[in-house]
């Protein structure tokens, strides 16, 4: 059995060695890479092939969650190349976890699919919600298909083509002048 030796001093060491990463250390050659404070062996971490303490690994090498800026230590979340705190992976808006759900990231914020819909998709034009799937393009707006009604009848305007009122509105091709000139066309997006 051959005697330890120091990895800082390369002196024997006698009575008792610490053993880490493959290395022998005198007790008090033991020491923090970075501050060289005198460290527990319990109470260490291993950085490039070399130990740091603990107030060093979490204040210089430590992962940072990039919502609350705070080391992480243990589970982490990690998508788009960046790490989240387990519960600090949520919505902006509600605070809904999002570990398991569709989300979006807009700006480094991360939204829900409900809020994300709500803040950032096309405003149909008829009752304003958000437009999710099929838009009629009429208009130089977008609206629902069950939204794009004409304004006399109330009927959905289904074909093609349809005329406009005085306020430019859509109306259907039976409310609108018979004039081919007061036809318009829409297309359907999605």
């Amino acid at each position: 059995m051959s005697v330890p030796v120091c990895c800082k001093c390369n002196e024997v060491i006698r009575p008792r060695a610490i053993c880490s990463m493959g290395k022998a250390y005198h007790p008090h050659h033991f020491t923090c890479r970075d501050c060289q404070k005198v460290m527990e062996p319990s109470r260490f971490y291993a950085v490039k092939d070399d130990v740091v303490c603990s107030e060093c690994y979490l204040g210089n090498h430590a992962s940072r969650c990039c919502a609350c800026n705070a080391p992480i230590v243990g589970r982490a979340v990690m998508s788009m190349g960046r790490k989240w705190h387990d519960e600090c992976f949520h919505c902006i808006s509600c605070s809904q976890p999002l570990m398991s759900s569709t989300f979006y990231e807009i700006n480094g914020y991360l939204f829900c699919k409900l809020h994300f819909q709500e803040l950032f998709s096309s405003r149909c034009s008829g009752c304003g919600e958000p437009i999710v799937k099929e838009a009629v393009v009429a208009l130089n707006t977008k609206w629902h298909a069950a939204c794009f009604r004409c304004q006399n009848c109330q009927e959905i305007i289904s074909s093609c083509e349809f005329g406009i009122n005085e306020s430019g509105r859509p109306l259907c091709l039976d409310c609108s002048p018979t004039a081919s000139e007061g036809r318009l066309s829409h297309k359907t997006v999605g």
